[in-house]
């Protein structure tokens, strides 16, 4: 009896996790975007947006 109840927490937790991770992951694509990356404190603006390398922003 007690397999049954810890598999019904794990699929309650494992279910709200995904919740949580789709969600999630719609808001930062959502809010996202606009060409400027960040890699390790870094700021970069990406010059061409179809290209697959980015330059640091010029001040």
């Amino acid at each position: 009896m007690n397999i049954y109840i810890l598999a019904r927490r794990f699929s309650i937790i494992t279910l709200f996790a995904a919740i949580f991770a789709i969600t999630f992951s719609a808001v930062v694509v959502h809010n996202g975007g606009g060409g400027t990356q960040s890699h390790f404190g870094a700021s970069y603006t990406c010059l061409e947006r179809n290209g697959n390398f980015c330059a640091p922003s010029v001040q």
